[in-house]
């Protein structure tokens, strides 16, 4: 198990580390992602502390780490520091491996070292440079970088007793003040020791979160309930005021109209009135047979019409053959007595 949760681990920050070095060589926003790096550079018999603004200081072996301290005191202390290899130091090769295994790099430079290292296996610290891989027809050729493992450690210890702890460790090359693209001491990629793109991500991403379970609660507790105050009368305000306009129409109408009305608003769908006359309230209306009883009931119930009279019986149409009823009713305007 244990196995399995340290290579997740390892893989998750090797993705970090992808995430993060893509983001650092974006053309505009990769700035924001990159720092300078500070060089500790080990060579035969010395070392040279390099602040990354163009100043250093000679670090001999045989100077002690008190000695030392104020030399790098002295000098700018802000910015990630690589441990750098000069070339006399170490060893580069150049590997060739098949296309596919592109995506096994790594593993495939672990059993490829044995015939490109020139040092025991076993004492090899070793690197790929990914940024001058080049693939054509078929194969990826791609730089490794080696140093002896004990030159290594005891360049890591004579660091760490001078109060520095690089973040990185790599092979020289054109460039002294270079930022590193591979770290000896575990055998991968070198993150941009600047700003995480990945955190830079994830705490937006958190942000972005917070923010909306803010105003998801917000909505709730505090606006949705004060939405509804704010609604409900206004929805009462608007009934009313509709009622009162069409009171006020009905009103100014006259008995015609209203009786048309009405007769319109309480016959049921489906049925139809084909003639209608309105007489000092009375009102006749003549339908198709069929329509009768629905016709008859709907108006008989409504308080817009009373004294409904229907003979029971259907007269044919001379000119249609079809039969027809006749009904009628006195109209009864609301809240008033019937109009002469």
């Amino acid at each position: 198990m244990s196995t399995i949760t340290d290579q997740t681990r390892a893989g998750l920050r090797q993705w970090i580390a992808d995430v993060d070095d893509a983001a650092s060589r974006l053309p505009v926003a990769g700035g924001l992602f990159a720092r300078r790096w500070r060089v500790l550079i080990v060579e035969p018999g010395q070392m040279r502390y390099r602040d990354g603004r163009g100043e250093e200081a000679v670090l001999p072996a045989r100077m002690t780490p008190a000695e030392a301290g104020p030399l790098i005191a002295a000098l700018a202390q802000s910015g990630p520091l690589v441990l750098r290899f000069s070339s006399a130091m170490g060893f580069r090769r150049t590997a060739r491996f098949p296309s596919a295994a592109r995506g096994h790099l790594d593993e495939a430079a672990r059993l490829a070292l044995p015939r490109l290292s020139p040092l025991p296996v076993p004492d090899t610290a070793y690197a790929l440079e990914r940024d001058s891989l080049n693939e054509t027809e078929g194969w990826i050729d791609v730089s490794l970088a080696m140093v002896r493992r004990s030159d290594l450690d005891h360049a890591l210890a004579r660091a760490a007793a001078m109060g520095l702890k690089p973040a990185a460790a790599d092979l020289m090359r054109t460039d002294p003040d270079a930022a590193p693209v591979c770290d000896l001491r575990e055998g991968r990629r070198t993150p941009p020791a600047g700003h995480s793109a990945f955190r830079w991500a994830i705490g937006a991403a958190a942000l972005f979160l917070v923010a909306a379970l803010g105003l998801t609660l917000d909505n709730q507790v505090r606006l949705e309930p004060r939405l509804a105050e704010i609604e409900t009368p206004a929805t009462i305000e608007a009934t009313l005021q509709s009622a009162i306009v069409q009171a006020r129409a009905k009103g100014a109408a006259d008995p015609v109209t209203i009786a048309l009305a009405d007769l319109a608003r309480r016959l049921p769908d489906g049925a139809y009135a084909t003639d209608i006359a309105f007489n000092n309230g009375s009102l006749r209306v003549s339908g198709l047979a069929w329509d009768a009883a629905a016709t008859l009931s709907a108006l008989a119930n409504a308080p817009e019409f009373e004294g409904a009279a229907f003979s029971g019986a259907t007269v044919r149409d001379e000119e249609t053959g079809r039969e027809r009823f006749d009904l009628t009713l006195r109209h009864v305007v609301s809240g008033s007595e019937a109009r002469p």
